[in-house]
């Protein structure tokens, strides 16, 4: 079993934009899209879901080391920039 660990910065993240608590790891477990960020070196994984009485595109970024899964940030990300990250060879 993997263990999810919130950061100090996700967890500050959360309070500041007012998500949901158990966003991340509902991202984490059942993600719509995955993509390896190649200059941040992190994993993305990205689900809609309603954010602000809107139905979004949340995305965290996170790092997975053996059993432990560590969520670093999360926040809404436009369909544009996906596409621009993908696009730009950032995001394979």
């Amino acid at each position: 079993m993997v263990e999810i660990i919130y950061t100090d910065h996700l967890k500050l993240r959360l309070e500041v934009r007012k998500i949901p608590y158990e966003y991340p790891s509902r991202i984490l477990k059942d993600p719509e899209k995955v993509f390896s960020d190649i200059l941040e070196k992190k994993k993305i994984a990205i689900k809609r879901l309603k954010y602000n009485k809107k139905v979004r595109n949340m995305m965290i970024a996170y790092e997975h080391k053996e059993k432990i899964v560590e969520i670093v940030t999360i926040h809404p990300i436009s369909d544009e920039k996906i596409i621009s990250r993908v696009m730009s060879g950032r995001w394979k």
